[in-house]
């Protein structure tokens, strides 16, 4: 009986090793996962119809979600800030939803041509942001500025090209939003979007999808729309990465 269990704890003990050594990222990942939508559910719930206005980040303060998208989100932001460098190296881009400003701030390291403006709904972040930017020696080509996603701070047409990572789920009103993408644009203008995947959301809040927000939105008359899963857990698709390129005629 005693040679059974001594059996068994080297068992469990094999296996925990396992997790930890091999497993950790996954693990960690679904941790992340799993407690940012907790978050997201209990902030609704408590805070009711006020913050619904604001921007929630799925984490109880600014702070918190800087040292998360850093820990999480950096080989994700890099890949991002290459591929917008490939598209738009000496152009003007625009960050809707920028958060800690740790993308728009790659951005600018990575292609000294290129200006970059941030919108986010909350002073503190954009605070965080502007800070960053500053110590990463870009504050004369990164701005931070607080505005909402449906009714941007900004002049129609003054923007090469415009990205949201993360952003979109949290809007009010996300046909509102890709309104005002599409009109900060200029014509043949490229906007890409990053968000969680469809049954990430519907679990979170719930809504409509970006290809039937698209559909409402100016982007849906006049402009195309392209989407792909960028980022999986094995099999399971996490993110996808939608491209709304404005039309070259309006």
């Amino acid at each position: 009986m005693q040679g059974a269990r001594t059996e068994n704890a080297t068992t469990t003990g094999g296996v925990r090793q396992m997790l930890l050594g091999k497993r950790w990222p996954v693990v960690a990942l679904l941790l992340v996962v799993g407690v940012a939508l907790a978050c997201a559910r209990r902030r609704r719930r408590d805070l009711g119809r006020l913050l619904d206005n604001l921007r929630r980040y799925s984490a109880p303060n600014a702070a918190f979600y800087d040292a998360l998208t850093a820990l999480v989100l950096d080989g994700f932001y890099t890949r991002t800030a290459r591929e917008l460098v490939e598209i738009a190296p000496r152009e003007r881009v625009l960050e809707v939803g920028s958060g800690p400003g740790r993308l728009a701030v790659r951005l600018a390291e990575l292609a000294p041509g290129v200006r970059v403006t941030g919108v986010d709904i909350s002073a503190e972040m954009v605070e965080i942001a502007n800070a960053l930017a500053a110590r990463s020696r870009v504050a004369g080509r990164v701005e931070f500025l607080v505005g909402d996603a449906a009714s941007l701070p900004l002049s129609d047409a003054s923007f090469d090209t415009v990205v949201s990572t993360f952003s979109l789920h949290h809007w009010a009103s996300p046909a509102d939003g890709l309104a005002e993408i599409y009109r900060v644009l200029h014509p043949g203008g490229v906007a890409r979007v990053y968000d969680v995947v469809d049954w990430i959301r519907r679990f979170e809040q719930g809504g409509p999808s970006i290809a039937e927000v698209t559909k409402e939105s100016p982007f849906g008359a006049h402009g195309t729309y392209a989407q792909r899963i960028v980022a999986r857990l094995g099999p399971i698709p996490l993110v996808y990465g939608a491209e709304l390129i404005r039309s070259e005629k309006t």
